[in-house]
């Protein structure tokens, strides 16, 4: 098997290789490593790699599979975290060059998982500022490039971890999710990916809307990723009890399943023609299986809603740049330092009348998705966009492309997106996303399995070239 083919593999072509003694850990280690090297040279990716480290749990791994003895189906199988997360012993910039890059004494909670299964850990991957962009722009990084074509934005803020999936850079990466971070990227890349129901993952700070996210390119190893960090921790005050544990098979038939379609938003960038036919072809998929489809003509939200979002989002980076004396402050990616100087004149009065206005926004959403068990909607309202832009639509602001995703962090709920559709041109598949009912997260999984299932056609993912790496 050569690299790139070795790179194609999903974690669970990974175990089952290792399990026949077709594979190693240490030499899929080995090239995930090198790949990673090019889709920092490439694509500005990766923040940091983790060589020694990873290789000297690949090769523990592969002692674990030669004795018969794993620690799980994922031991041995490489994996990325975002830059927001501490990995001992690697610098976290948190996408900014105005932070130091200050070594990581100690891992956090995610970390701590991944490493208790025996998984490789890789490297660090590429984010905006303080995670305030749903787009690949990083004054540390640079512009993160969609190896789909570098042209095209990778959206974010978990920018770099789907740039890496989607070149071959481990199987597996997990990311955060404030208002889609994890399902944007995802989606403009043709991976998988899920915010679970708040709490599942333990997340360092904690925080009632923001998590971590599961990110791969199968519905599958999303799963099992999320059965391997979605375990309680005492870090986080906000963690559930218990563990996520997923053994349910994809739906079969959906009778009796109620599933709202929102294929449109009065807010934000408008959905292009081909991410509408891809919800109303799954819509009719889903339709055809005795669902009861209703569709809805918009969230019940006003436009002040969408903003006090973004005015939350925004405060969460203001004391982190604040921290840095002023001549490291100015080294900030310029829309970023204008949204936080913006929101620099908002008062504590004013703030609060935020945080009150969401609260009855949640209300309000809370009634209308009540009849439902799913929603099907865009997870974002373009295929792709430019990949220097701050958003699809910049004159409408940076977070004009949140509205699908956003809602379901405020309200807890589980969502995902999943690739359905595949246009004449042979780019990038579209997706779509499923959100679910709080603590239903394994139905929202057993949702997107049947879409991947039904899809029709298999990715080719545009695996990175190793040429370029001595």
């Amino acid at each position: 098997m050569n690299d790139t083919d070795l790179l194609r593999l999903d974690a669970h072509q990974l175990s089952h290789a290792y399990a026949a003694g077709e594979l190693d850990p240490e030499t899929v280690a080995e090239a995930v490593l090198k790949a990673a090297e090019r889709a920092g040279q490439a694509y500005n990716a990766t923040t940091s790699l983790n060589a020694d480290d990873a290789l000297a749990a690949a090769r523990a791994s592969a002692e674990r599979w030669r004795a018969g003895t794993p620690r799980g189906a994922l031991d041995g199988v490489p994996i990325t975290f975002k830059d927001s997360f501490n990995v001992a012993g690697l610098p976290r910039w948190h996408g900014s060059a105005v932070n130091t890059g200050a070594v990581s004494g100690a891992d956090c909670a995610p970390v701590k998982r991944a490493r208790e299964a025996g998984m490789s850990v890789i490297g660090k991957t590429s984010m905006p500022d303080y995670g305030l962009l749903m787009s690949g722009l990083s004054s540390h990084s640079g512009i993160v490039r969609n190896p789909w074509n570098p042209t095209h934005n990778t959206s974010g803020s978990s920018a770099g971890a789907a740039a890496c999936l989607a070149a071959g850079v481990a199987p597996l990466a997990l990311g955060t999710d404030m208002v889609g971070s994890v399902r944007l990227p995802a989606a403009v890349c043709g991976l998988v990916a899920i915010h679970a129901t708040q709490g599942r993952v333990a997340y360092d700070p904690p925080g009632n809307y923001r998590g971590a996210g599961p990110m791969a390119r199968t519905v599958a190893d999303a799963a099992a990723l999320l059965a391997v960090v979605g375990q309680h921790d005492r870090s986080d005050h906000f963690a559930l009890p218990g563990a996520f544990v997923h053994d349910a098979p994809p739906f079969k038939q959906l009778r009796g399943v109620r599933i709202a379609v929102l294929p449109r938003l009065s807010h934000g960038t408008p959905v292009d023609s081909v991410t509408a036919r891809a919800v109303q072809q799954q819509a009719a998929l889903l339709g055809e299986l005795d669902a009861e489809l209703t569709w809805l003509g918009d969230f019940d939200l006003a436009p002040e809603d969408y903003q006090a979002v973004y005015h939350v989002m925004v405060h969460k980076g203001l004391a982190e740049l604040y921290a840095q004396p002023p001549e490291r402050r100015a080294r900030v990616l310029p829309p970023i330092g204008e949204m936080l100087d913006g929101a620099l004149l908002q008062t504590a009065l004013e703030m609060d009348q935020v945080h009150r206005r969401i609260a009855q926004a949640v209300a309000r959403l809370e009634r209308q998705l009540a009849p439902f068990d799913y929603v099907l909607s865009p997870a974002l309202p373009v295929r792709h966009f430019a990949a220097e832009a701050i958003s699809p639509s910049p004159e409408m602001g940076a977070m004009s492309h949140m509205g699908f995703a956003c809602w379901f962090n405020q309200l807890g709920r589980p969502a995902g997106t999943v690739p359905v559709y595949q246009p004449g041109d042979g780019g990038c598949p579209v997706s779509v996303q499923i959100a679910g009912r709080r603590f239903d997260d394994s139905g929202v999984l057993q949702l997107m399995a049947l879409l991947e299932n039904l899809r029709g056609f298999a990715i080719d993912f545009p695996i990175v070239s190793l040429e370029a790496c001595p």
